[in-house]
């Protein structure tokens, strides 16, 4: 058995880790001190201090003296080499690892997939490697294969040298995935290299706050509701006119060291939902510095509201700041986190904006209770509202349908308006009996997920056993994909019927939204467009509805959220925060990656971490986001401007 000699920086990850196994390890700066120092049988590894620029230069007498030495050598993104020829360096896009040798297996088979987030590599010509880089569809498996346009990352020179490509030594800086991959990489590689075992294990820079089965403390739920409001006040919150606007989130590309970027896009419902988290911190703390930023956010939200009274828009929020496009989805969340926030506060300054939004998607409301799920203004305008109220259009798509039809049936309740309640309630009718047949956005558990708020509200307006045959039918659904950690697993919906399918080619992939799983049974619950809005809908059935096992479900949700929020010293910008695809079964974000905009490791204000936040309020003041706290005033409010909403 022989030692490992490394040539790199003392604070590689790779001999930083490998100083904590207490095996036999010499480190030098110069590669040929390096191979000076060894003997028959000793492993030397040469690994790339200058990385993303590649320096290291193998000359033939040293490859020679390898030889005569009988050591093994593995050395990483060199700049040359003799025999072969590397080409300038590149950075990937969308592609990802692929295991394409036995040399992994067991542990390991050919088609596995791992993540070197936006590394660099330096092309060379096709050749037999054990890794290679490929923009291949699937969860953890290249399900099509290796497209044509591969490049080799890892491969043998001759029987004494394996050459990278690439910086694989770089995994816990890079947040290289999943973890328990690349210790079976490793593992590989240095049994190679000395024949030994190695025990290697590391904390990762960016972490889940605690374990799968990890004892909690008491009082989890409110040190996990703290973090992520100061997350809130210190990495989302920006400067414009005083405090008042938040950043959409961080986007999903890591970079070679590990680092996420701002994804700076200003949108009406991330900050809405923001606003809502500050206001819960006004009432939990008292903090004054919390009610000031709720206020002054809302003020901005409510500026992007179409303001001409002759325009059929009238009413309607803008999706972005000076961008006129109506998902009655997003309008919604503005609407809901507006009246959570407003009885929080105790304000009335959004009551005639509230009712004025709650009116124009009113109007833009077909007969059967379903809108478009998406407007424009000039469509709109050419158009005029008038079409849209007598456009008997259906659209069994819960995540767009579902949280309007809530508004309006909190809308009912406020205000007794009926025109609020018949087309909604039949909606609702005509959307249960469809399922499973619905139009699935990015998969079936996500719709489940967005029916249970106007489910349980439906409860509120009026609690007959045909409603609940209707939660019972659609949240028993969401609750059977529960799984033993708490976690809601993915599912797809019905082929045919998905917006946004899995890529069903490795051409396809990076092309468009997609869910965070290939097939179902991929073990991936999505905190962007599931886990979140289920949280949300569990609380509010076990409210109305008194369900024990609806209780039970949120109780568990929460647990487990607890148990996902991110720590991080490295990267204190996640500190706090949840990502969107989070693997159950490797406990730690991880999912295919295929998303445009959205991918496994983006972090959302707004939709995410906001209502999960909100719901640990709710949880903590024991209410549940529905209240009638300020029905007389907001009713007055309603009664004013109705007759110029809809004459």
């Amino acid at each position: 058995m022989g030692r490992l000699i490394l040539c790199c920086s003392p604070e590689n990850d790779l001999h930083m880790i490998l100083g904590e196994t207490g095996k036999p390890l010499s480190r030098h700066d110069c590669l040929n001190k390096a191979v000076d120092n060894a003997s028959h049988g000793d492993g030397v590894l040469a690994l790339s201090d200058s990385y993303p620029v590649s320096r290291l230069r193998l000359e033939p007498t040293l490859l020679e003296k390898i030889e005569e030495k009988d050591l093994k050598l593995y050395v990483e993104y060199p700049l040359a080499l003799p025999g072969i020829v590397f080409g300038e360096p590149r950075t990937v896009e969308w592609e990802r690892l692929v295991v394409t040798s036995r040399f992994f297996e067991p542990e390991l088979p050919r088609m596995s997939i791992l993540n070197m987030h936006d590394c660099w590599f330096l092309p060379v010509e096709e050749m037999d490697s054990h890794l290679m880089l490929a923009k291949v569809a699937g969860y953890d498996k290249a399900v099509f294969g290796l497209p044509e346009d591969s490049h080799p990352v890892l491969f043998e020179h001759s029987k004494n040298i394996m050459v990278s490509t690439s910086k694989l030594s770089q995994f816990r800086t890079g947040r290289y995935a999943p973890s328990v991959a690349w210790k079976q990489v490793w593992i590989k590689l240095l049994k190679w290299l000395t024949g030994e075992t190695y025990d290697l294990s590391w904390v990762p820079t960016v972490r889940t706050a605690f374990g799968k089965s990890e004892p909690l403390p008491a009082h989890v739920e409110k040190e996990a509701y703290r973090r992520s409001v100061e997350w809130f006040r210190k990495h989302v919150l920006f400067s414009v006119e005083r405090n008042r606007g938040v950043i959409e989130g961080y986007q999903s590309n890591i970079d070679y060291e590990g680092h996420q970027l701002k994804r700076v896009l200003i949108r009406s419902d991330c900050l809405a939902e923001a606003a809502m988290v500050f206001a819960y911190d006004w009432r939990l703390t008292g903090n004054p510095r919390s009610r000031l930023i709720a206020t002054r956010i809302l003020d901005y939200v409510w500026s992007f509201q179409q303001s001409e009274k002759n325009s059929p828009a009238y009413g309607l929020v803008n999706w972005m700041e000076g961008l006129p496009v109506f998902y009655g989805d997003d309008n919604a969340r503005v609407i809901l986190s507006t009246l959570s926030a407003s009885n929080s506060l105790g304000e009335d300054r959004w009551d005639r904006p509230l009712a004025l939004c709650l009116l124009a998607n009113l109007r833009t409301t077909g007969p059967l209770g379903f809108r478009r799920n998406r407007i424009d203004l000039p469509d709109l305008v050419g158009n005029g509202w008038e079409y849209y109220w007598k456009n008997p259009i259906t659209s069994y798509s819960p995540h767009y349908q579902a949280y309007l039809w809530a508004c309006f049936l909190w809308g009912f309740l406020l205000t007794g308006c009926q025109g609020f309640l018949e087309k909604t309630v039949n909606a609702i009718r005509m959307t249960v009996e469809k399922y499973p047949d619905w139009r699935w956005t990015n998969g079936l558990t996500q719709e489940l997920a967005r029916m249970t708020l106007p489910l349980a509200f439906l409860i509120r307006v009026e609690d007959n056993p045909e409603h609940r045959e209707w939660v019972d039918k659609i949240g028993g659904e969401l609750v059977s994909q529960q799984q033993s950690c708490g976690a809601i697993r993915e599912l797809l919906g019905p082929e045919g019927k998905g917006q946004y399918p899995p890529p069903s080619s490795n051409e396809q992939y990076g092309t468009t939204e997609a869910p965070v799983i290939q097939e179902n049974g991929d073990p991936a619950c999505d905190l962007l467009y599931t886990s979140n809005f289920a949280f949300l809908g569990l609380h509010e059935l076990a409210s109305a509805c008194e369900s024990l096992r609806f209780k039970q479900a949120e109780d568990r949700l929460a647990e487990f959220l607890c148990r996902i929020q991110l720590r991080s010293e490295d990267h204190p910008y996640l500190e706090g925060c949840w990502m969107r695809s989070f693997d159950y079964e490797k406990w730690e974000y991880w999912g295919s990656s295929s998303d445009t905009g959205w991918g496994a490791w983006s972090v959302e204000s707004g939709w995410t971490s906001s209502w999960i936040t909100a719901v640990f309020a709710m949880r903590l003041l024991n209410e549940s986001l529905f209240n009638l706290k300020r029905r007389s005033e907001f009713k007055q409010e309603f009664e004013e401007v109705f007759n110029t909403m809809l004459p």
